[in-house]
């Protein structure tokens, strides 16, 4: 199992301020002991996020890191043009010493297909034809300057929909996925299920199957502090999401951890939920983020030390968590 920390970059405060803490935190992550460290792309201040542009955020970071590898988790494919898209990875891949994991998604913020012109209904087909001619670009026989020199094999689909997973096992790609959303708590066996799925048809076709699962994680010195740290960003959340009918009135932020849409609290603590997690078995990546909080730059400090020292390193010794 690898280690990683997904960032959105979220902050009420300046774009200046939040793009400079990004680059610390993977400096931080690094130091940490962490396998790698994820940016996430959105649009026009999208969830409050400052993050338009993530290849260029890790280019920055891979002038402060060596050996930590650096992701995107997601660029919204069906918005790019896979020329210019191919150009920046390899560019980024090249100044990182080939540390460069590529993930893409279809996009699933409307407001920012109109801004591109582009037709939200018609992502998906445009993300896939994007996505062919990108694999394209990147094989050893293009004429792609800079070459892909194996970026190839560190593409990732983001994804949650069983026509996603087996689009990943059709080309060759790792899969990342999240969770879904529910009164009930996430639907975690549902996505088992594909993964499951995706891993099977990868074995049958001789690949390696790459599963990075993506988990909202905030480390502290128990789970009431963290939930504290935690409670703003949520309860923004769950307002939003009764408004849009995904919750029922009076669903709390409390509600939501309870019914499992996080790990919060010590690190042993979050250790031990991450093992009954169903998703564990197939994965081979767990990414943490804290999503959809965004709790302060030292708390996300805080929680990355905890982690790195109560669940990465006594994790190959179950007897220590």
């Amino acid at each position: 199992m690898r280690f990683g920390f997904i960032s959105h970059v979220v902050s009420d405060g300046d774009s200046a301020a939040a793009l400079r803490e990004v680059v610390e935190l993977a400096v931080v992550a690094e130091e940490c002991g962490f396998d790698s460290f994820w940016v996430a792309q959105h649009h026009f201040g999208a969830q409050r996020a400052h993050c338009p542009a993530p290849l260029v955020v890790l280019a920055a970071i891979a002038q402060r890191t060596e050996r930590i590898r650096l992701g995107t988790a997601v660029v919204v494919g069906s918005l790019e043009h896979p020329i210019r898209l191919a150009e920046d990875a390899t560019t980024v891949d090249a100044l990182s010493g080939g540390r460069l994991e590529l993930g893409l998604g279809a996009g699933a913020d409307i407001g920012s297909a109109e801004r591109f012109g582009r037709e939200h209904e018609a992502r998906h087909e445009q993300f896939a034809e994007n996505l062919r001619e990108l694999c394209a670009l990147i094989e050893p026989d293009s004429d792609l300057v800079p070459a892909g020199n194996g970026l190839r094999d560190r593409l990732w689909l983001g994804t949650a929909s069983e026509s996603g997973f087996e689009l990943a096992a059709q080309l060759d790609l790792g899969v990342l996925t999240g969770r879904t959303s529910s009164p009930q708590g996430p639907r975690d066996e549902i996505a088992a299920e594909r993964v499951a799925k995706y891993r099977a048809a990868q074995a049958a076709a001789g690949r390696e199957p790459r599963v990075g699962l993506s988990r909202s994680v905030l480390c502290a010195e128990s789970a009431a502090v963290a939930f504290e740290h935690m409670r703003p960003g949520i309860e923004r959340w769950v307002s939003t999401s009764i408004a849009a009918g995904r919750f029922p009135v009076g669903f709390s932020a409390l509600d939501y951890v309870d019914t499992g849409h996080g790990y919060l609290g010590t690190g042993t603590a979050v250790a031990a939920s991450i093992r009954r997690d169903p998703g564990l078995p197939g994965a081979t990546e767990l990414l943490c983020n804290v999503q959809p909080a965004g709790p302060s730059p030292a708390a996300v400090r805080t929680s990355l030390r905890m982690f790195a020292d109560e669940v990465i390193a006594p994790w190959g010794d179950p007897s220590r968590i």
